[in-house]
């Protein structure tokens, strides 16, 4: 695409690209933006810098501190509420499920009758005669 844009490519190429160019709604799509994109960058290396910006903006925050001005405190009277009731929900959760950790269980799963009546000497012994 830089040859084409540059017009370096020969001339049956640069007709094949110009007429992809129209039938493909894709690739003009990516053309025009890159197009954009270098016009963009021509614009920016154009612009001169402003030496003075930052003593004008300095001014202009020291001036607002000097009215009583101050964003931090409208910011902190909504926010301080919200964080102060996050956390007593967050250690009353925390508190509660620590709680259920602590409490002894006593629903212990059942073991069946005759699982609990086995004799394993017995047991032991048929293994030992089966495998003669």
């Amino acid at each position: 695409m830089d040859a084409y844009r540059d017009g370096k490519l020969p001339r049956d190429i640069m007709t094949q690209v110009e007429s992809h160019l129209k039938a493909c709604e894709t690739c003009s799509g990516i053309y025009g933006l890159q197009v954009l994109a270098e016009k963009v960058m021509e614009q920016e290396k154009e612009l001169q810098p402003d030496y003075f910006l930052t003593t004008r903006v300095m001014t202009r925050i020291d001036s607002l501190k000097g009215s009583g001005y101050n964003p931090a405190t409208a910011f902190i009277r909504v926010l301080k509420p919200v964080l102060v009731t996050a956390s007593m929900v967050a250690a009353i959760i925390f508190g509660i499920m620590l709680g259920n950790l602590s409490r002894p269980f006593t629903e212990r799963e059942r073991i069946p009758v005759e699982l609990a009546l086995i004799d394993d000497s017995t047991i032991e012994s048929v293994n030992i005669l089966s495998n003669e």
